[in-house]
């Protein structure tokens, strides 16, 4: 298992990644509006959102890589390593062949599925073939970044994902300052997707030997039990990609590919603050395998709780940040067209931003300790009745009814599901989980809620550095929240500290 200090060191270079994906973005996506134009870039964000869904063909043998082989090391097995490597690796092969064909076919078909005008109907279909053809390239050295995330070597897997981040950027500047457009754009989508992958094959060959292997067809055990887990595993990501993908994909096709542009830029900022949260959550699931394996029950409770106020700590002051200012935010970044829009979006979408956050940690856990069959099964109730609300209140109530019905759907079965099936499978009363996990520490940002709101009345932000600096002056007021509310927490860890520091001199 990973030293405490490995762990902090991952989750500062998940930051340090973090922040090079959300601040390129950021200061990019105007520019990219207003370079390709509004028609031009829904195009884009519902050729990507569509593309996306190819990514369900990972089986959910990501997740078994990650559990098999962190099970494999923290067991010293390196024979189950070596084994769940080389049978990911040749059913990847397999898939990514089918996804080359299948991006073809999608090509062909894109431009009737939704309403692209036709002088843009050419570089839609290339865009797509070019997205597609970068899935499949994934596919296959996603293998490998599953192998460097189960060895705890999220460092490396951070530095090519910064490096890949800029270099995209860098690229995306120059094509469209030169007067290119999408299908350029999709031409350097694929080759910094196909240089990542190469970059990640190379350093997980370099530092976990046992990933040296051959393509060879793997043996019928291994294969059954890694889809036993990747099954139930593949069932949820499939639900997810509805959860996630799909409301880009109702706006285009029932409301107008123009509004796909205000749906993204509420979503791609809901996108941005759970990244933040991701930076940690991405390094729980090994940490949960070791602890499982060890059979550590009673610290897999407490890393439940602690995770989970860690997750809330960390998302909260974005999250209320983003719900109360939201439309000031997105007037002084994308211009004031946007600004009601794709704000009332941003503000209905952050409810259900909130329960995700809220259950990640869980979430993470029962993937890591093979706990996940009931999950899948709520969230395909939950995908399915996330679809539904958002057709029908798309017809009925319009923009704002797609972002409602994901609100609508996550909040329902967030609340049903996760706390009983804490209770059931780590012993955690409803209470605790509740109460100590969510609840505590969303009291800390009222206080912080009151002094954004009113800010946002009294003091209006002109543009997006008096904008930052007003959010930041007020943040100290969680923090202090914070500091009083788990005051006892804080004690013993501090304590806990000294003690290692003893220990150590």
């Amino acid at each position: 298992m990973a030293s405490k200090k490995q762990f902090v060191f991952n989750v500062g270079m998940n930051w340090a990644s973090m922040a090079v994906s959300m601040v390129v973005p950021f200061f990019l996506a105007p520019f990219v509006i207003r370079s390709l134009g509004t028609t031009a870039y829904g195009i884009w964000i519902l050729a990507t959102s569509t593309v996306s869904y190819l990514s369900i063909l990972d089986l959910g043998l990501r997740s078994a890589i990650i559990r098999f082989v962190s099970k494999a090391v923290a067991q010293e097995k390196p024979e189950d390593a070596r084994n769940a490597i080389a049978a990911a690796l040749w059913v990847r092969i397999l898939i990514s062949t089918g996804v080359a064909i299948l991006s073809v076919i999608l090509a062909a078909t894109f431009p009737h599925m939704f309403k692209i005008p036709p002088d843009l109907q050419r570089a839609a279909q290339i865009t797509v073939l070019m997205c597609a053809l970068g899935v499949a390239f994934s596919l296959v050295s996603g293998v490998f970044g599953a192998v460097l995330a189960a060895t705890h070597r999220f460092d490396i897997l951070s530095s090519i994902s910064a490096t890949q981040t800029l270099a995209r950027a860098g690229g995306v500047v120059l094509i469209l300052s030169t007067g290119h457009g999408l299908i350029s754009l999709a031409y350097w989508e694929v080759t910094v997707g196909l240089l990542g992958g190469l970059a990640t094959f190379a350093m997980a060959w370099k530092t976990f030997p046992l990933c040296r292997i051959g393509i060879r067809r793997p043996e019928m055990p291994v294969l059954k039990r890694m889809w036993s887990y990747s099954l139930t595993t593949f069932i949820f990501i499939i639900a997810v990609q509805i959860v996630t993908n799909t409301d880009n994909l109702v706006v285009g096709a029932l409301i107008g590919v123009k509004l796909v542009a205000f749906y993204a830029i509420g979503g791609s900022l809901m996108d941005y603050s759970w990244r933040v949260v991701s930076a940690v959550s991405t390094t729980f699931t090994p940490m949960a395998s070791n602890l499982e394996a060890k059979g550590k029950t009673a610290e897999l409770q407490s890393f439940l709780l602690r995770g989970t106020q860690a997750t809330l700590g960390l998302a909260m002051p974005i999250s209320v940040a983003l719900a109360l200012r939201g439309k000031t935010f997105i007037g002084l970044w994308m211009g004031p067209q946007y600004s009601e829009i794709a704000g009332t979006v941003l503000q209905i979408l952050m409810i259900s931003q909130f329960f995700g956050v809220a259950n990640g940690t869980a979430g993470s856990i029962m993937m890591a300790i093979e706990k996940h069959k009931p999950v899948a099964k709520f969230a395909v109730i939950e995908a399915a009745f996330n679809l539904c609300l958002s057709l029908v209140m798309a017809k009925t109530v319009g923009l704002y009814g797609v972002a409602w019905g994901t609100s609508i759907a996550m909040a329902s079965v967030h609340l049903y599901f996760w706390p009983r099936y804490v209770r059931k499978v780590l012993g955690v009363p409803i209470r605790t989980y509740v109460w100590d996990g969510w609840l505590k520490i969303t009291a800390c940002s009222l206080p912080y809620a009151a002094l954004l709101a009113i800010t946002d009345r009294y003091w209006h932000a002109g543009n997006l550095i008096s904008f930052f600096a007003q959010v930041i002056a007020v943040l100290p007021v969680f923090v202090i929240c914070v500091a009083i509310v788990f005051r006892t927490e804080a004690r013993a860890l501090f304590s806990k500290w000294q003690a290692s520091r003893l220990v150590q001199a």
